[in-house]
C-alpha cells in the first residue's frame, strides 16, 4: 500500500480540533438551544491538547509511540472563495511542555448556521450540522475526493456515518469533568484480527469526538490501520504487520 495513504500521527491529529474554547473549568450551563454553541469560534482564542499517538510500521515492524503537545490558535478571519466568512487557525507543535512552539501546520474553519466545515491538506470534512438532535445522521465525507485512490481506503468505507449521541450528557477526557457534551461517532468498522489470525487479511477503521458547550472539542480518537498478511510461503503477499496509526487527543488548557 502507497506511504502516502497514511497521514503521519500528528498531522492526523490536526483533522477535527475546536478551535475556540472559552474555559477548562467545569460547565454548569443548561444545553444550549443553538448547537454551534458547541463549536464556537473567536479570533485570539486557543486551545492546548495533549496528544497520544501510535504508528505501526509495516516495513521496520515496529510499533512506535509518540506523545507532544499542539496548540490551536484562532489567527486571523477572511473571506473565502464561496463569499463565506471563514477562520484561519495556526498550529503549533511541542514534544513537551518545556519546549518552545514552532509553527506545524495552517488549517481552516467556515462555520455556517446550518454546519461546521473544517479545511485541512485540501480535505473538507463536515465536522457538525445544526441543530443538533440525538441519533441524527450525516455524511461527514461528502467533500472528501474518494475517487482519489490516496483517500479512498481511508475515508471511502462506506461505514462511515456521523451520528450524534449523549446530546446534553457529561463527559470527562481526563482532566475535567464537562456537564453538556455531544459526542459525534464517525465510524467503527474492523475484519479480523491479525493477533488472533496472522493468516487473514484485517483492517481497522474507528472515530469519535467530543464536544462540550461553549467549549469546543474535548476529545478525540481516531485509528486506522491494515493488516496484509503473508503468503504460506512467506515469500509473496504483504508485510504481515500492521500499517497505521491511532491517535488520542485530550484538550487540557484554554483561553
Amino acid at each position: 500500500m502507497n506511504m502516502r495513504k497514511f497521514l503521519t500521527p500528528v498531522i492526523l491529529g490536526f483533522l477535527g480540533i475546536s478551535l475556540s474554547l472559552t474555559s477548562c473549568k467545569k460547565e454548569t450551563e443548561e444545553t444550549p438551544n443553538n448547537g454551534s454553541d458547541y463549536y464556537p469560534f473567536e479570533k485570539g482564542k486557543y486551545v492546548l491538547y495533549n496528544v497520544d499517538s501510535i504508528y505501526w510500521d509495516d516495513f521496520l515492524r515496529a510499533k512506535l509511540a509518540y506523545s507532544c503537545q499542539l496548540r490551536y490558535e484562532v489567527a486571523d478571519t477572511f473571506t473565502n472563495a464561496e463569499g463565506k466568512l471563514s477562520y484561519k487557525i495556526d498550529v503549533l507543535y511541542r514534544q513537551k511542555n518545556s519546549d518552545p512552539f514552532v509553527p506545524r501546520e495552517v488549517i481552516y474553519a467556515t462555520p455556517t448556521e446550518n454546519s461546521v466545515e473544517l479545511n485541512q491538506k485540501n480535505l473538507t470534512f463536515i465536522k457538525m450540522v445544526f441543530p443538533i438532535a440525538e441519533d441524527l445522521s450525516w455524511n461527514g465525507n461528502a467533500k472528501v475526493p474518494i475517487h482519489d485512490q490516496e483517500f479512498t481506503a481511508e475515508f471511502g468505507n462506506s461505514n462511515w456515518l456521523y451520528q450524534y449521541k449523549n446530546v446534553g450528557k457529561s463527559f470527562d477526557p481526563g482532566n475535567n469533568m464537562y456537564l453538556n457534551t455531544v459526542t459525534v461517532n464517525q465510524i467503527d468498522d474492523k475484519l479480523n484480527d491479525p493477533d488472533t489470525d496472522s493468516t487473514l487479511y484485517a483492517y481497522r477503521n474507528y472515530g469519535q469526538e467530543i464536544y462540550a458547550a461553549k467549549v469546543g472539542l474535548v476529545y478525540r480518537e481516531r485509528i486506522y490501520w491494515v493488516f496484509q498478511p503473508k503468503s504460506p510461503d512467506g515469500q509473496s503477499g504483504g508485510s504481515g504487520y500492521r500499517k497505521g496509526y491511532e491517535v488520542v487527543m485530550r484538550a487540557i488548557e484554554n483561553n
